[in-house]
């Protein structure tokens, strides 16, 4: 017995030492690189420029006007002065609303290759020839009591979009928003312009606001528009 013994216990140690450990998972293979940012600091200098030059020039044409040329109409179907800023003000108050709210949904990357190198389709608007009809929650209706009541009511909206896009980390370029029942297609049949990312959302905006200021600056050259004694 004492021969066996002695014979098995190298055996077993033999056998005990090829045994390997269970592999252990491979931890840095199970790390996913962060998605690369896509707004960059020179998009977020881009609008804030654009803001506040919009702006500017919007401010420069209201700001010595009498109020029989604040509320001059070229007919009755045309908007005077108060009404398109009082129109710009809600357009920029609405743009505020929705940015919000989509930048608190999650980042829709499939739809980057609509809107990829697209920006020029919404910073055209500004001088596109079509002429297009304000949706009713964007009319006019005599919000404000004043000229200086109006003119601070879109600083405010303004204001409030500027910090936004001042201080946001949100990547814009990832975050989308729709028109026309776009949220509802097959990615094929969706076409730029019922599909934009935040960054583009912006620009309309901004295009909007100059497509307004040329048309103040057209309100002004009607003949019958009152000039100053």
């Amino acid at each position: 017995m004492k021969h066996k013994i002695y014979f098995l216990i190298p055996i077993y140690l033999l056998f005990s030492g090829c045994q390997t450990e269970p592999e252990q998972p491979n931890i840095s293979s199970e790390k996913t690189t962060p998605p690369e940012r896509l707004w960059t600091e020179k998009d977020r200098q881009f609008i804030l420029d654009e803001l506040d030059r919009t702006t500017n020039e919007l401010m420069k044409e209201i700001e010595n006007l009498a109020m029989d040329q604040w509320s001059f109409r070229e007919d009755q179907n045309r908007w005077d002065v108060a009404e398109i800023v009082e129109h710009l003000t809600v357009q920029n108050e609405l743009h505020y609303r929705e940015i919000y709210a989509v930048c608190n949904t999650p980042e829709l990357v499939k739809y980057l290759p609509i809107t990829t190198g697209e920006d020029g389709h919404f910073q055209k608007y500004a001088t596109d020839p079509a002429k297009s009809q304000a949706k009713w929650f964007l009319h006019p209706i005599g919000r404000y009591c004043s000229k200086r009541q109006a003119r601070n009511a879109f600083l405010r909206a303004r204001d409030g979009l500027r910090d936004f896009v001042e201080a946001t980390k949100i990547d814009l370029r990832k975050h989308f928003t729709f028109r026309n029942q776009a949220g509802d297609k097959p990615i094929e049949e969706i076409k730029i312009g019922d599909v934009r990312d935040l960054h583009q959302l912006l620009l309309t905006g901004i295009a909007h606001t100059d497509r307004h200021i040329a048309q103040i600056k057209k309100l002004k050259k009607h003949p019958a528009y009152p000039r100053e004694i």
